[in-house]
């Protein structure tokens, strides 16, 4: 009974941190992913990335076992190629996306997805609060200004767009599989289904054609090292254990600031910095997320008792 309470104060500050990591090397990928597009195309980065984080997450996968019956099997493999489609997808626009835009500007208009998902579950037919209008066109507001900061807006600015609806259909569908499917394997699929089609892309582009793109010098293998393995697969197992124990609140905020980490080493390694529109962009964004994200009634009594306990204390 000592060693499972241990353990449980040991997982009340551990997982936070997991996710807090997790967050960390998302934000980290737009940094990494528009260095490594400087020596190689896009196409040929998602191929050696998804296919390093494939075979980083294969023996973890086949130690954890096969899914326990046919049932698990089915949904497993339906769920891995529905989603592995959207991830493809997702991660093809997001790469495209940091060709054209700068590394932090794209990361505040992706993540979008946050303030996207409850209204696309409303399309759907669930019930919208009034949180959720509020929300968009406050972030609506924030991209605007986010696009005209310093330049106008671009086609990378477009397909970073791209990427956050992209993403929005690929957490709205996941809440399909993820309690019926074995995570790990779900996970595997929907790598390796997006290595086969970065392969696809490679193939169809005229990059295939250069044999100077396979030359092992032009390759920066350690960034794409890191990217498949660290912040493709690691982000995935931080992920899972995280969410065992982290209210969906508090996981909402750390997940928020994902954008915030990718400004910050975008400055501190590309240079990039944002101007007054573009701070205060961010700013309605990342209030945008939160807004949608957290319980504010909740909040607001929680916060309105403790002024109040405060205020009266003798």
């Amino acid at each position: 009974m000592i060693h499972g309470v241990e353990r449980a104060d040991r997982e009340q500050w551990l997982n936070p941190i997991a996710l807090l990591i997790a967050g960390v090397l998302w934000g980290s990928t737009y940094v990494v992913v528009k260095s490594s597009l400087e020596a190689v195309s896009p196409s040929v980065l998602m191929l050696v990335r998804f296919g390093i984080a494939t075979i980083a997450l294969l023996p973890i996968t086949l130690w954890s076992g096969l899914p326990k019956n046919s049932a698990a099997w089915a949904v497993t493999g339906r769920g891995g190629l529905e989603l592995g489609f959207w991830m493809a997808l997702g991660y093809v626009a997001h790469t495209i996306a940091l060709q054209y835009t700068t590394a932090g500007r794209s990361a505040f208009i992706t993540a979008l997805y946050v303030v996207l998902v409850p209204l696309l579950t409303g399309v759907a037919g669930q019930r919208l609060f009034p949180k959720v209008w509020w929300a968009a066109a406050i972030a609506a507001l924030g991209v605007a200004l986010l696009s005209y900061d310093g330049a106008p807006p671009n086609i990378g600015d477009l397909w970073s767009v791209g990427t956050a609806i992209t993403w929005s259909f690929y957490i709205w569908r996941m809440e399909a599989y993820a309690a019926r499917a074995q995570v790990l394997w779900l996970s595997l699929i929907q790598l390796g289904i997006t290595a086969l089609a970065a392969a696809l892309w490679v193939w169809g582009s005229s990059w295939a054609i250069s044999s100077a793109i396979w030359n092992a010098q032009t390759i920066p293998w350690l960034d794409l090292v890191y990217l498949g393995t660290f912040a493709t697969a690691g982000t995935a197992w931080l992920q899972a254990i995280g969410q065992r124990s982290v209210a969906a609140p508090v996981a909402a905020i750390l997940y928020t600031l994902e954008p915030v980490w990718a400004a910050l080493m975008a400055a501190a390694w590309l240079g990039e910095q944002l101007g007054d529109r573009g701070r205060v962009g961010a700013a309605l964004v990342l209030g945008a997320c939160l807004l949608c994200q957290l319980p504010v009634r909740s909040l607001g009594r929680q916060l309105g008792r403790a002024i109040t306990s405060v205020w009266h204390r003798p």
